[in-house]
């Protein structure tokens, strides 16, 4: 599967550099190309102080933690896409560094983010999505307990040590006796 998306990724890439260059010349294509890569990393290196700003902000508890965990998520995403070498992934990588980008995208990673952590949680025994993803699957509960149906009666009765009308139960430790 992995092998399709690269190999399709490829033919994009190639197919826009052809048309770069039979439209433009293959000068102007390899200049354009070099230059979307500059125009890229200045553009990481600018919104990535403002991301990481906004994130040391979130970890002293400024600012909410949620915009801030999705845009370094963007921004790692975007910085994968300006390394990898060709216009169409460069052009997104830019694309993906400017904040009204991310800000409609951030509903995106957040509800990926989820779906993988309740699927690792799943995968680890703690029942996520019994959790997340409506119900308790099962009967399970996270912790290995078991789900019974009851009702909790309170006693009224003087000296039982449940209920509001009674004190709470006390008793002094008593030493074993010595021989």
């Amino acid at each position: 599967m992995a092998l399709r998306y690269f190999a399709v990724y490829a033919l994009l890439e190639i197919a826009a550099f052809v048309a770069m260059a039979v439209t433009l010349g293959f000068g102007w294509a390899v200049l354009i190309s070099i230059a979307a890569g500059v125009l890229g990393f200045l553009t990481l290196r600018w919104q990535g102080r403002k991301v990481f700003g906004e994130l040391r902000r979130a970890a002293n508890n400024e600012v909410d933690a949620r915009a801030p965990l999705a845009d370094t998520a963007l921004v790692a995403t975007s910085t994968i896409l300006l390394v990898i070498p060709g216009v169409v992934s460069t052009v997104a990588g830019i694309l993906l560094l400017f904040p009204p980008t991310r800000k409609v995208l951030r509903p995106v990673v957040v509800a990926v983010g989820a779906r993988r952590m309740a699927t690792a949680m799943d995968r680890a025994g703690l029942y996520a999505t019994g959790i997340y993803g409506g119900g308790i699957r099962g009967g399970r509960v996270p912790g290995g307990g078991t789900v019974v149906d009851g009702t909790v009666v309170e006693s009224d009765t003087p000296g039982s040590g449940f209920g509001p009308a009674s004190p709470p139960m006390t008793t002094t430790p008593q030493l074993p006796p010595t021989r």
